[in-house]
């Protein structure tokens, strides 16, 4: 007769650290959802979105505020998240922040091969069991290559890791520090020359740029935000479409066409929906609320923050 292998407390948390490590992204996501979705505080506040709102909202700006956002997050993912929470956690949320930049109109993460192979295959599948366009996914799993575990093990092992980022409260942390697009060698965004912050905000929107060219993607994203700004109403949850501040080297070479498009994209919903774009207020930053192009510092996200919570409430 075969012996079951035990693990003990130490391996547990060998191993809830090691999954940190490789799945740093799934666990914080499905880690929030879960926080979310089980809430008690009546008034919460949900954030979805792209990587923009990862760093540009900093949560303890509010009472109660989960931010299930994430890199690389479109429209159709965003609404899969917030359905997820408010479906089981009904009459707990007041506002809901769809936070996003110009090119999220015309994105579609399940029709670009390299989005689906790295976002889609180790993050929304492995939660949502939806690829969207792309099927089949490929999709592989967090334990791959950590041997036979039980699947109680496992189980200890997942929740250890949730507590551990639960324990940090945001997504930017000491495991795992905020970052830059581009190589600043050490240098804050303040510190780079006007000239390279220049070249850098040149390329960077030129890659967004290319997005410009999916109008199929723009007339279905039409039809997903009116799905979901229906759903937030359904559930008394108010929509707040929220573009974060970008730097000036960037919003002056993405093309008007991209901001016309996101104003294309409220049109089409017949609610009404809150639209804040930051960039519209100028002198407000300065290149010390950016960490690179388009992506906040601490300081800028806690600016952004608070300025939301003080329109729509806390």
């Amino acid at each position: 007769m075969m012996r079951k292998k035990s693990i003990n407390l130490d391996q547990v948390l060998q191993i809830s650290q090691q999954l940190i490590l490789r799945s740093y992204d799934y666990l914080w996501l499905h880690t929030m959802l879960e926080q979310a979705a089980n809430t008690q505080v009546s008034g919460s506040t949900l954030i979805t979105g792209s990587s923009h709102a990862l760093n540009g909202i900093q949560e303890n700006c509010w009472n109660s505020a989960f931010n299930c956002s994430m890199h690389s997050q479109d429209l159709y993912y965003d609404f899969l998240c917030a359905r997820r929470v408010l479906e089981r956690a009904a009459g707990r949320f007041a506002r809901c922040f769809i936070v996003m930049g110009y090119y999220i109109a015309y994105q579609d993460l399940s029709r670009s091969k390299i989005s689906r192979e790295t976002m889609i295959a180790n993050v929304y599948y492995p939660i949502f069991q939806d690829g969207h366009h792309w099927e089949p996914p490929h999709s592989g799993s967090q334990w791959d290559g950590l041997g036979e575990i039980p699947e109680p093990v496992k189980a200890l092992c997942q929740q250890a890791a949730a507590q551990k980022l639960l324990e940090y409260g945001t997504y930017y942390s000491e495991i795992r520090p905020r970052g830059t697009l581009f190589d600043l060698k050490g240098r804050t965004w303040a510190q780079v020359s006007q000239a390279e912050r220049t070249a850098m905000g040149a390329a960077r929107a030129a890659d967004h740029n290319k997005l410009f060219q999916h109008r199929d993607s723009l007339e279905e994203n039409k039809q997903i935000l009116t799905e979901f700004v229906r759903f937030l109403y359904r559930h008394d949850v108010q929509p707040i479409v929220v573009i974060t501040p970008f730097s000036p080297e960037y919003n002056r070479f993405i093309l008007p066409d991209m901001r016309a498009g996101v104003l294309e994209l409220l049109d089409a919903v017949p609610e009404d929906v809150h639209f804040v774009d930051f960039n519209q207020a100028e002198g407000l930053f300065t290149p010390s609320d950016f960490m690179d192009t388009d992506h906040l510092s601490a300081a800028g996200a806690e600016k952004v923050s608070g300025i939301l919570a003080e329109l729509f409430g806390a």
